[in-house]
């Protein structure tokens, strides 16, 4: 048992204000990276970094070290959340719910890039389902682009205040988000996908080094990805 672990259960036990400030200070470096990461949506970097570092509070209180996930792959999912949802109260005249307006925003992001796209043009491109876009249009319209348009300067795109993926960011929050989504697993599934995905093998491969047949591989990879795509969706 680390000694961070030994941490968490004193201050679940505990509820140590002392404990808690500990812990929160081993992580205020993540609250920057997210916080730089949402940079762009119309609201002072100072603002987003107090969620964030409130995202991390939560996280702490939220974290039960009995199981056996690290706390950095539960931090990255939850402080990004209160992240998302501070932008979508904040800058969204229209609560929505986070997975509609991350589509919703990634969908406009796209049309401005490449042009006004169709619904089923916009799913191939983005990789979200048809169905996911169009209760994302029902469920609100873009005024919140628009009222980022009227703030532009005459000689500035609107694109300009839209946030943008960084590599390095986009690395940390990945792995976390997989970390989670591989800790969910059953061992099987977690054999598969090393051998498949993170090995390389084909599904015949796969199914000889685990001793069952390809179809079984192959029902299996699936459900897999089905668990990470709802997982995605619904984070």
């Amino acid at each position: 048992m680390t000694a961070e672990n030994e941490l968490f259960i004193e201050y679940k036990k505990t509820h140590d204000k002392k404990i808690r400030d500990e812990l929160v200070s081993r992580y205020t470096y993540v609250a920057k990276i997210l916080a730089y990461k949402f940079q762009g949506y119309g609201v002072e970097f100072d603002d987003l970094y107090q969620v964030a570092c409130m995202g991390i509070i939560l996280a702490i209180d939220r974290f039960d070290p009995e199981r056996n996930v690290q706390f950095s792959t539960f931090l990255t999912p939850t402080v990004t959340g209160e992240i998302r949802k501070f932008l979508r109260d904040k800058v969204h005249p229209i609560r929505m719910p986070r997975r509609l307006y991350d589509a919703l925003a990634k969908a406009e992001t796209e049309k401005m890039r490449s042009g006004n796209l169709s619904i089923s043009e916009l799913s191939e491109k983005l990789g979200i389902p048809e169905e996911t876009l169009k209760e994302a249009y029902s469920a609100g319209d873009t005024n919140f682009m628009k009222s980022l348009e009227d703030e532009a300067l005459s000689d500035a795109a609107v694109s300009s205040f839209l946030g943008y993926d960084d590599d390095g960011f986009a690395l940390i929050e990945n792995r976390d988000f997989l970390d989670y989504c591989i800790s969910k697993m059953n061992e099987r599934e977690r054999a598969i996908l090393k051998i498949r995905f993170f090995d390389g093998k084909t599904q015949k491969e796969t199914a000889d080094a685990l001793g069952i047949s390809q179809m079984s591989v192959s029902r299996i990879e699936k459900k897999i990805v089905e668990k990470i795509k709802k997982d995605f969706w619904n984070a």
